[in-house]
């Protein structure tokens, strides 16, 4: 009765933090998204409704990172604050292990690790779905949101665009080429423009103003071959270039589509990847895009372990320091995490090159963590560790 009554007391003393701590945690990245996307989501004419669904989908997306966080920083500053209280001490001397004391709460990790994986792939995918599709229908009503500064940008086939700056709908300093029909080159350097969508047949309409236009001809007569250039100045200058079918489709299945794939999906895709004779025709491209979809075949396994291990982790570290609060276990965490995920980045980002092993690379800092963690809870279940 008396364990209990233990496990029922220290599952009350766990959530109420954990919930807390999970919702700043969530609501800091949310913060952090939009100040970082403010300008791209402000000053276009986007209703509040779609700025709304993006940050939701945003949230829904990073539901796997915030996690692990989450249980590390109150799993340290739960045990923490037992430990300083000295109730850690008083439930020892009866004879309470604090592995004991701690299975309740792995109980409560093991359910959120197969909760999360479920979530992440049954749900993430559709957000992430969504997020794109909204993304293609927002970039044919507002191109220039696609624009970047000082970059070449492929806003469809064949039409390449680089502008110094951007104000609302205003390009300044435009460089253009794009291929006509008869796959010949066209350039166009203008001071000021302003992208017109229109919504009804797809096409766009560029206005440029104060510019040059570089038009290359080829004549095909019977007597003789023979290409030309044309040099136009012009005050005002009107394009209109109408979005192929094969852009769109190109673009709700680009290079990162295998993020929007399930458990399911990503073991079909691989499976076809896999095939001798695609493999055969597409060498380099099987290559890389068969790690990414393996890479993201592991990750839905990765996240809902490394839950478990930050918890392992957390957990002896908070009986450790004894210290409770938030000042020092959030210095902690941070620097736990701050290792965790730059090892996840650079082994990553290792695998997007097919330079290591898929699973490999994704489980490298779980691998590194959990000896640690499984070493730090023995020592501290033991009294083998110098109080700090």
């Amino acid at each position: 009765m008396r364990i209990k009554k233990i496990d029922v007391y220290m599952i009350r003393l766990f959530m109420v933090p954990f919930l807390i701590i999970y919702s700043t945690i969530f609501i800091i990245f949310m913060i952090q998204f939009f100040w970082s996307q403010i300008d791209e989501l402000t000053g276009k004419s986007l209703s509040i409704f779609i700025i709304l669904q993006f940050i939701l989908y945003f949230g829904i997306s990073i539901i796997p990172l915030v996690t692990p966080i989450a249980l590390l920083l109150t799993s340290i500053i739960v045990f923490g604050d037992f430990s300083e209280n000295q109730e850690l001490i008083a439930i020892k001397s009866s004879g309470i292990s604090l592995l004991r004391i701690m299975i309740p709460i792995l109980g409560i990790t093991f359910v959120l690790s197969i909760l999360l994986y479920l979530f992440s792939d049954f749900v993430i995918p559709k957000a992430k779905m969504k997020a794109h599709k909204l993304g293609y229908q927002i970039s044919l009503t507002h191109p220039s949101i696609k624009l970047k500064e000082g970059i070449f940008v492929n806003i469809f086939n064949n039409f390449f665009i680089k502008i110094d700056k951007k104000s609302n709908n205003y390009l300044y300093n435009i460089f253009i080429f794009f291929y006509d029909q008869n796959s010949l080159v066209n350039t166009i350097f203008s001071q000021k423009g302003v992208l017109i969508p229109n919504q009804k047949d797809g096409s766009i309409q560029l206005k440029l103003i104060n510019g040059v236009l570089y038009n290359e001809n080829f004549n095909n007569d019977k007597k003789e071959q023979y290409s030309s250039y044309q040099i136009v100045e012009f005050d005002t200058l009107i394009q209109n270039f109408k979005i192929p079918l094969e852009s769109k489709i190109k673009s709700l299945d680009d290079y990162n589509f295998y993020q929007n794939l399930n458990t399911k999906n990503l073991f079909q895709k691989i499976n076809f990847l896999k095939n001798k004779n695609y493999k055969k025709i597409n060498a380099y491209k099987n290559k890389i895009y068969l790690a990414k979809l393996q890479l993201e075949l592991q990750k839905k396994l990765t996240f809902p372990v490394t839950c478990i291990i930050m918890f392992l982790t957390g957990a002896p570290l908070g009986a450790i320091i004894r210290k409770g609060g938030i000042g020092y276990p959030t210095m902690i965490a941070l620097m736990i995490f701050i290792i965790y995920y730059t090892l996840l980045t650079i082994t990553q980002n290792k695998v997007e090159k097919a330079e290591i092993c898929p699973w490999i690379g994704a489980w490298i800092p779980n691998f590194i963590f959990f000896p640690v963690s499984i070493w730090m809870t023995y020592k501290t279940v033991m009294d083998d560790f110098y109080i700090i």
